[in-house]
């Protein structure tokens, strides 16, 4: 079982503010194609980047930094940002007892 922990984040489009997070979500799908197919359904086309960490076996990619702009269109007037999304893949295994 394949696991995407998404964390949002969002700032303004001024030069002097900065990201913040305003959610978190987790998506679970059966393997890894299908959570990599999500992700394309999801975002399309939007510019992703490699997400890494450091180990003590040097860096690993862990998933994918996805940014795009955003609005609310619910009501006026409309509010517009700048969205960056972190995408990172977990394993999760199960525990028998």
């Amino acid at each position: 079982m394949i696991k995407l922990h998404i964390t949002m984040t969002g700032k303004s489009y001024s030069p002097k503010s900065t990201f913040s997070i305003f959610n978190e979500e987790t998506q679970t799908f059966p393997d890894i194609q299908s959570a990599k197919t999500w992700i394309r359904e999801t975002y399309g086309k939007a510019k992703r980047v490699p997400m890494y960490v450091d180990t003590k076996n040097g860096t690993k990619k862990v998933g994918y930094v996805i940014g795009f702009h955003n609005a609310d269109w619910s009501h006026n007037p409309v509010e517009k940002w700048i969205q960056r999304d972190w995408i990172s893949f977990k394993s999760e295994t199960t525990i028998y007892l």
